[in-house]
């Protein structure tokens, strides 16, 4: 009887250490929309067409200056700075490492709210890079950053 309390005890804890935050209706809301908004920008990187990632770029950072949750339009700061960065004249590497830094900032929101299971942050071992993908609509890894390796690397956990 003993380990069995113990067990539930443990078990309890555990889900309130681990518990994201909630945040009110709009906000989640607004933070989704900058999600569904990368989800054209991750596409853009996926066939590399230097046009549509600058314009997609300059879209998400539109949807991030849209989020009304300050603590949450903090948190992505920086991920709106680095997508403004990212340019059609630049060299692809340099746009991989500004999507990568924005994307690092996207997952942490990620990661600290409850925003459901629709995103979820991946990483390809190889290139040493993390994006966000939709893992509803995509069952298979996308990578957006070494298209001689497009399937590698794997949902973060």
């Amino acid at each position: 009887m003993r380990k069995l309390i113990l067990l539930f005890s443990l078990l309890f804890l555990n889900n309130i250490a681990f518990s994201k935050d909630s945040l009110d209706e709009k906000s989640k809301e607004e933070v989704l929309n900058v999600l569904e908004v990368n989800e054209a920008l991750h596409a853009s990187f996926f066939k590399y067409n230097a046009k549509d990632v600058q314009a997609n770029a300059e879209k998400t950072a539109a949807a991030i200056a849209k989020v009304s949750n300050k603590e949450v339009k903090k948190l992505l700061e920086n991920a709106s700075k680095k997508l403004s960065e990212i340019k059609e004249g630049a060299d692809r590497e340099s746009n991989n490492k500004n999507y990568h830094q924005a994307s690092m900032a996207m997952i942490y929101v990620i990661n600290k709210y409850d925003l459901g299971d629709k995103y979820s942050g991946y990483r390809c071992p190889m290139v040493k890079k993390k994006w966000v993908q939709n893992s509803q609509k995509m069952g298979r890894v996308h990578n957006p950053y070494a298209p001689e390796m497009p399937h590698c690397g794997g949902r973060m956990k």
